[in-house]
């Protein structure tokens, strides 16, 4: 039977005030999220709109048409003849107390469960879903009796006050209390307890309901306005929606910087396209860095250990039992004021494996890693590009896995990763050795990531007279999986450095990730193999210069332009040239989801600057390494002199590499 034109008229005017709900969202996320640069609020609205509306109007649809399926005599029932509704506001109240009751006893449940077991996955599921169904159960035998008590309760009321026991002056009272509650939890508890936790991800999307809420809860009040202003922002959500499928095939630049920069277009972007396969349909020649003629193609074999600051290892004075890192430091270069770009591993190794500083690297934070800007170009790739066979033994999923996307796998042809360090160097020994047996003509790139100091406390803190002890003890395991790696590596240059360092109680912070000094940014960084010289090096260095330092001793022309920030310190290793006292190295504390931000530092020569945007802080690590003494009131033309260098190092980090 053919459709009336009177029934879609109907269902449209059925379907307008969803439409319009979801549209306004959609557009008030949009701005919301694009706050930070009001210039690019336009150009991202569409992705946001397309992320957010349909699901607002699939969630205004299904509630609504669950309201109304609702709407039967049996509920009409419970409304009196002056209108109030007490049965109803006291199965609203037991309903909310239930829900109450239920998260509190899953809470402190969990919470007793967290603290007498092992608190793995498979027990804690089995454990909360277990105490949720008992739970559940039992409150929901009490409901109809508490129910019963609490109509009783609230019947006096009502007949006092019938108006106040309205069926919508129920719902909003009780729904305005729940908002109300919701939020002092959230800023009173939840919030305070998430410690850095950056929470303004759920900007937008609470702005997003908020702005939906009101469309609903207004609409029987906007009269003949009603059909033209739900028109309106239809049509506005749409055409901004349009343009977005627009932006992604004639502006993919625009669309990764989007992805980049904005939280929910971003996300939108990284469900709606496959940001992969835009990015390896670039050739890989493109990355390719020019040879130098007539130079040596050297095997390089790049060793990062995770958390490990320079001062506890051998080459440093330190004591922790490293016979293969102190024989590489005695037949090679020590660099003995390396500092990492950062001090939290998804900001320091994207910095060091693209050349570009911590605050200038583009990407989004996923999990505990940063899935970096596809137009970024890795180390490995430039490699690969030039003609090397690559290879990448790393520690963890979460970094290098498949799954989360992050791009640092990029360029390495053969990829192994394991979580435990020693099986992961085995693992790699044995590639080596297997690679060793075949007649191979190509030169090759090996990095191997070792995770183990990064959890060097995890059977608990220890007391203070043992940290040191039980940290160097985890260093002394990592020498021996560097031994098993650099066994077949002969005549390869080895590069061994970390990617930030540790704090361990010194300016009152343990762990890293937390300040800027030097025992969480100053890192080890020993080369050895053909062409490098037996040295110390005095002259401070950033890791951000691994990358054309790498492809200088590979014998290419290393990568310069705005692209890069590292420089190469290659004829420093070779001893082609002495320290310089001029050297530098930059390092930022970059805000996300559980780094505060707000910090960075510049080390220029011997003197170190650290500005927290309040305040600056000055040291000369010649005579005071460990920055007990800030200088900064003693010092003021030293202090006048970093802060013009490090504002003009604030500044460039705001330039996009991509510009």
């Amino acid at each position: 039977m053919p459709l009336k034109l009177s029934s879609l008229r109907r269902a449209a005017r059925w379907a307008a005030p969803s439409f319009a709900a979801a549209s306004a969202g959609g557009l008030v996320a949009a701005i919301i999220d694009g706050l930070g640069d009001v210039g690019t609020i336009a150009l991202g609205a569409g992705f946001v709109v397309l992320l957010v509306a349909p699901i607002l109007l699939a969630i205004s649809i299904v509630g609504r048409a669950l309201y109304a399926g609702w709407q039967t005599p049996e509920l009409a029932a419970i409304v009196g003849p002056d209108g109030a509704a007490p049965r109803l506001a006291a199965w609203l109240v037991v309903i909310a107390v239930d829900a109450l009751v239920l998260v509190v006893a899953l809470m402190i449940g969990t919470a007793w469960f967290a603290a007498h077991s092992a608190f793995t996955p498979l027990p804690v599921a089995y454990f909360e879903a277990t105490l949720a169904a008992v739970l559940a159960v039992a409150l929901a035998a009490l409901s109809r009796p508490m129910a019963a008590l609490a109509t009783l309760a609230l019947a006096p009321l009502a007949r006092r006050a019938p108006r106040a026991f309205r069926p919508r002056a129920i719902v909003v009272t009780l729904a305005a209390l729940a908002i109300a509650a919701g939020v002092a939890t959230w800023f009173s508890i939840v919030q305070p307890s998430l410690g850095a936790f950056d929470t303004s991800v759920i900007d937008a999307p609470l702005a997003a309901a908020i702005a939906f809420g009101l469309v609903h809860a207004t609409w029987s009040r906007w009269g003949r306005a009603r059909a033209i202003a739900s028109w309106a922002v239809v049509a506005v959500a749409g055409a901004a929606a349009a343009s977005a499928l627009v932006v992604a095939h004639v502006a993919p630049a625009a669309t990764l910087e989007l992805w980049g920069d904005r939280a929910i277009a971003g996300l939108a972007i990284d469900r709606a396209f496959d940001l992969d396969t835009i990015r390896d349909a670039i050739p890989l020649a493109t990355f390719a860095p020019v040879p130098r003629p007539g130079a040596d193609h050297p095997d390089i074999i790049l060793v990062t250990i995770d958390t490990v600051r320079a001062d506890h290892t051998p080459p440093y004075g330190g004591h922790a039992e490293m016979p293969t890192l102190a024989a590489l430091a005695d037949r090679g270069a020590v660099f003995d004021w390396a500092f990492s770009p950062s001090n939290v591993t998804r900001r320091s190794i994207p910095a060091m494996i693209t050349g570009i500083g911590a605050d200038r690297v583009r990407g989004r934070v996923v999990s505990w890693a940063l899935r970096v800007d596809p137009r970024h170009v890795l180390l490995a790739e430039r490699l690969h590009a030039a003609g090397y066979d690559t290879a990448g033994f790393m520690c963890c999923e979460s970094f290098w896995g498949p799954e989360l996307h992050t791009g640092l796998s990029r360029g390495l042809e053969h990829l192994e990763i394991e979580h435990d360090g020693a099986k992961l160097a085995k693992r790699a020994r044995a590639w080596l050795e297997q690679r060793g047996k075949r007649a191979n003509n190509r030169p090759l790139f090996l990095w191997i990531h070792i995770l183990e100091p990064h959890n060097w406390s995890a059977n608990g803190d220890p007391p203070v007279n043992e940290r040191d002890h039980v940290y160097d003890h985890v260093l002394a395991q990592c020498d021996a999986m560097l031994a098993d790696v650099i066994a077949f590596a002969k005549g390869a240059i080895i590069i061994v450095t970390a990617d930030h360092g540790e704090g361990l109680g010194e300016h009152g912070h343990m762990n890293h990730s937390t300040d800027l000094y030097d025992s969480q940014i100053h890192v080890p960084l020993v080369l050895a193999g053909p062409h490098v010289a037996t040295l110390r090096a005095s002259e401070t260095v950033s890791t951000t210069n691994l990358v054309p330092t790498v492809l200088d001793l590979a014998g290419f022309a290393p990568p310069t332009g705005r692209a890069i920030d590292g420089a190469s310190f290659a004829d420093l290793a070779t001893g082609a040239r002495a320290s310089r006292a001029d050297g530098h190295a930059f390092a930022a504390m970059i805000k996300d989801r559980s780094n505060p931000g707000g910090l960075t530092a510049l080390v220029d020569g011997s003197w170190k600057i650290i500005d927290d945007g309040d305040r600056l802080e000055l040291y000369d690590l010649a005579t005071d390494p460990d920055e007990h003494t800030d200088l900064a009131k003693r010092e003021p033309a030293k202090l006048a002199e970093l802060r013009v260098k490090l504002r003009a190092r604030q500044q460039a980090g705001r330039v996009s590499p991509f510009e």
